[in-house]
C-alpha cells in the first residue's frame, strides 16, 4: 500500500488518514491558504465545502484508491495531501492536493513530502505521477517545475503536469 511506503520515506512526520473525526484540526491548514482557494474557487475555504475532500474523487475512481492524509510534527499539522492511486491509468498516481502550513512554507517541507511520494510511488511500481495546477497559480507552477514536473496538457484553466519515475 502506498501510504505505508510514504510513512517509511517520511518517518520524521506522524502521518494519519483524514476522517470526519479529525477534520476540524486539518481545516486550519485549509483556512491559512487564502491565496490558493481564492485562485481555485474564487473564495476562501469553508468547512462545509472542504470536508467534502474526504470523499472527493475523480471520475471512475473508488475510495480504495484515495490516500488523503495529514502530516504532523510536534503535535502540529504541517501538511495535507491527497493522492489517488492508479489514476488516470494503472501506472500513474495523481496528486490531487498538497497544502502546507503557512508558517512552514518556504522551508523545504513541500519538497521533502513530494520526494517521499515520488519514492513511494516508484517503489510501488508506478511509472508516472501527474497533477493539475490552475493556470494562474504561478507560485504552484514554479514549485512543481522545481520538483521536475513538466506541463504536457492544458484542460480549460488547468495545466496538467507529469513526472516520469525512472
Amino acid at each position: 500500500m502506498l501510504l505505508h511506503k510514504i510513512r517509511h520515506f517520511l518517518s520524521e512526520y506522524k502521518i494519519e488518514k483524514i476522517t470526519n473525526d479529525n477534520f476540524s484540526k486539518v481545516f486550519e491548514i485549509y483556512s491559512q491558504n487564502h491565496d490558493y482557494f481564492l485562485l481555485t474557487q474564487g473564495s476562501e475555504a469553508t468547512y462545509e465545502e472542504s470536508i467534502k475532500d474526504i470523499t472527493a474523487l475523480p471520475p471512475n475512481c473508488d475510495l480504495k484508491q484515495k490516500q488523503y492524509f495529514c502530516l504532523s510534527q510536534k503535535n502540529k499539522i504541517v501538511a495535507v495531501v491527497d493522492v489517488i492511486e492508479s489514476y488516470p491509468d494503472p501506472n500513474t498516481i495523481w496528486i490531487g492536493l498538497l497544502l502546507i502550513d503557512k508558517e512552514q512554507q518556504g522551508k523545504n517541507i513541500g519538497t521533502k513530502i513530494v520526494t517521499g511520494i515520488l519514492s513511494s510511488a516508484k517503489l510501488s511500481g508506478y511509472k508516472t505521477v501527474q497533477l493539475g495546477v490552475i493556470t494562474n497559480n504561478l507560485k504552484a507552477l514554479k514549485f512543481w517545475e522545481k520538483q521536475g514536473f513538466r506541463s504536457f496538457r492544458h484542460h480549460e484553466n488547468i495545466v496538467v503536469m507529469a513526472k516520469e519515475l525512472y
